[in-house]
């Protein structure tokens, strides 16, 4: 009897290890399958946000303009969409990470306020904001996530209120000489919730009713995003709501205290050096990606020198042929990958080349891929699809890196 204990213990214990190893490989393919589809989704949504902000800057007749214009709303609504899908998928597999550095809250309030003020006043509704005495101007934190929440709670508002007003309150409810506890609150004068369907607005493609999505669009994700966001940084997301009257979601925080930290000034930089003197080498595979960074840098920098290597070996062969002053090196490529190309080129046996400050342009940010580029010798990394604001940072910040 004792034997037969023994071998079902072990048969237990054999099918658990299997399951074990069937999770961790499932765990593997769902990651390695979301960088696929983040890389396979924003290439082609990089063209296209790209174009259509370098054809929006040329001479336009008034249909083309109105034309583009919705071409590139839809196209921003789209990456919403891809972002929150891909965020979900990160925040489930437990891939995000905030960030714990000094970011100016008040005025990341502000900014938002400013955003959606535009879009609140199509629509003939009032954007308030209330940024309560004692709330400090720096705190620690992920600015990028807490603003991610709050742009989407308070879209979600402005999506939801036909008249009155959507209001953002920033109130410290508890503070001390290095820690603060920030209440923040978006509350609008929209169609409100039903009680009954109050919990299901936080599940995975949850909304209040079936309709929702045909009537205000959008994934029914955000607020699970968001929820999940919040729980991550402490907090816990709530909502009060009476139909036909509006609704308030709020969450408390709560963040050390920082002062103002140094600043680099890109626009002094960039007008302080001459620019002429930067020759960048661009390592990209596609055809369309490469149109979008040579003509957006040189709108950007119309005196600067841009080169294109097609693939890493491309890109070996044109670094020993010349010089550079920084790369932009695209990660997915067919044979030799970014990671590669840039190993090999830490091994050159030329001291400046060897050295040469490459900046990653990724389709995929996980936290993995960012740790891969710094691994294999990269300096700095950029998303793709990006912003005009961004790579004139990035083009700066490379060029000129002892000063940023």
């Amino acid at each position: 009897e004792l034997n037969a204990t023994m071998i079902t213990l072990q048969q237990t214990n054999d099918e658990l290890s299997i399951t074990r190893d069937n999770l961790i490989e499932t765990q593997k393919f769902r990651q390695q399958f979301l960088a696929n589809m983040s890389h396979e989704i924003r290439t082609p949504m990089n063209a296209i946000v790209g174009l259509t902000n370098l054809l929006i800057k040329s001479p336009l007749n008034e249909q083309q303009e109105k034309y583009l214009t919705v071409i590139k709303k839809s196209g921003a609504n789209l990456l919403v969409i891809i972002n929150d899908i891909l965020d979900l998928a990160k925040i489930e597999s437990g891939k995000m990470e905030l960030e714990a550095v000094p970011f100016p809250l008040i005025a990341a309030i502000h900014n938002i306020n400013t955003i959606l003020g535009l879009k609140a006043e199509e629509k003939g509704i009032n954007m308030e904001q209330i940024i309560a005495e004692g709330v400090p101007e720096y705190v620690i934190g992920d600015e990028t996530r807490i603003t991610q929440v709050i742009m989407n709670l308070a879209g979600n508002a402005i999506k939801f209120t036909e008249k009155g007003a959507v209001t953002i309150s920033v109130i410290p409810e508890n503070i001390t000489d290095k820690e603060v506890v920030i209440r923040i609150g978006i509350r609008d004068t929209g169609i409100g919730i039903p009680a009954d369907k109050i919990d299901k607005i936080f599940e995975s493609f949850g909304q209040a009713s079936s309709d929702t999505t045909r009537k205000f669009g959008g994934t029914g994700l955000g607020l699970t995003i968001s929820k999940q966001l919040v729980e991550m940084h402490g907090g816990d997301l709530k909502v009060q709501s009476e139909p036909g009257k509006g609704s308030e979601f709020y969450f408390s925080i709560r963040y050390t205290i920082a002062s103002k930290p140094k600043e680099d000034n890109i626009d002094e930089l960039a007008t302080a050096h001459d620019l002429s003197s930067v020759k960048i080498l661009l390592v990209e595979d596609n055809e369309f990606n490469q149109m979008v960074a040579v003509d957006t840098l040189n709108d950007i920098f119309p005196e600067t020198k841009v080169e294109v290597a097609v693939d890493g070996q491309a890109a070996l062969d044109m670094l020993n042929a010349s010089d550079y002053s920084f790369v932009f090196m695209d990660i997915q490529m067919p044979g030799m990958d970014g990671y590669e190309t840039t190993r090999q080129i830490r091994q050159l046996k030329d001291p400046v080349k060897k050295n040469i400050r490459i900046c990653a342009m990724t389709a995929n940010v996980t936290r993995e891929e960012i740790d891969e580029c710094l691994a294999s010798g990269m300096n700095d990394y950029m998303m793709k699809p990006f912003s005009t604001e961004i790579l004139r940072e990035k083009v700066i910040r490379n060029a000129f890196p002892n000063e940023t």
